[in-house]
Formats: structure tokens, sequence, C-alpha cells
């Protein structure tokens, strides 16, 4: 039991490294507060770990030479946490999505973006019966998709109200 809590311990603390940074987290340097919490914390662990004995818990103490391979893994299985990391973010952003050949269940357009899907259809039969796409003039340039321009969209009105919040609470602090 005490080999488990050990190893728990270092790579529970250890993730704080992982999610804190936004690239490879043994590349960025943390903060010497954090660096020195995280140590003082293990070595009381691994204190812990190899001299508990206590029999009320039926806890028994696993020795130094355990805690020492319970290090050897704990910073053997740290490197991949960020490639994890990296994995989980861009599956969560959303590009992940684009590589799949039905997209349809994954989309977040509204509609599971229907509109678009029959104006790709009816370009597609102009074309099959010989008529030309009809010219059109993007404001919006090919850059922005849908979903972004409804993101900006969507916190430009977040903001406003915010705004009209700050003003209506603001009014009322200067009436009392």
């Amino acid at each position: 039991m005490s080999a488990l809590y050990l190893q728990v311990s270092i790579i529970s603390q250890a993730l704080i490294f992982v999610t804190r940074s936004r690239g490879w987290s043994y590349l960025e340097r943390p903060g010497i507060l954090l660096v020195v919490a995280f140590l003082i914390a293990q070595l009381v662990a691994t204190l812990i770990a190899v001299y508990a004995n206590w029999g009320f818990a039926l806890i028994q103490g696993c020795g130094w030479g355990w805690a020492g391979v319970i290090w050897l893994y704990s910073i053997v299985f740290y490197v991949p946490l960020d490639v994890c990391k990296f994995a989980i973010r861009y599956v969560l952003s959303g590009k992940a999505w684009n590589n799949l050949d039905n997209k349809t269940a994954f989309t977040n357009k509204k509609d599971f973006g229907i509109e678009e899907r029959e104006a790709q259809w009816a370009v597609a039969q102009r074309t099959l019966h010989g008529l030309q796409p009809p010219e059109t003039t993007d404001i919006f340039a090919d850059k922005n998709t849908y979903s972004e321009l409804s993101e900006i969209a969507e916190q430009a009105m977040k903001r406003a109200e915010i705004a009209r919040l700050r003003e209506l609470h603001s009014l009322n602090g200067s009436r009392s």
C-alpha cells in the first residue's frame, strides 16, 4: 500500500507541471515556489512510504529499493503525459474531426450544416447540367469558417451584455 501511495503522490503532483505548460512541460521552467513545494511534498511522501509502519491501517513501509523503483517508474511515465496532453488538446479543438470521412455527426453547426450541404448539392447539379456556378463575392473571404464567424458573433454579444450590466451596475451604484 505504501508503494501505491508513493506512486500516486508523485505522478499526480507531477501532472501539475504538465497541465500548467502550453508546450513541453520539461522545457518550460515552472516557478521556484512550485518546484520547492513539489520537492518538499515528495520528500515527505517518500519518507512516509519508506518508513510507514502503521498497524491500525495495515500499512508497511516499502523500503528504499522499492521507493527508487517507483521514482524511476514515475519519471519514465511522466514523459508520455505531454504527448497525451497534445493529443487531447487536438481532439478537443475540433481539428481532429476534419480527418473523418463522414463528418455530419461531429459537426457543431446548426442542423448539422444542412444549408451548406444543400448549397454544395445545388452547385454540383448546376455543374452537372452544364451551367456555370454563380459568381459570389464573399465579404468574409475563405479565411473564416462558419463556426469561427458564429463564435466571433457570440463573443461580441457576450461583451455587449457585460458592458450593459456594468453600465447598469454603475448607474445603480451612483444613485445610492
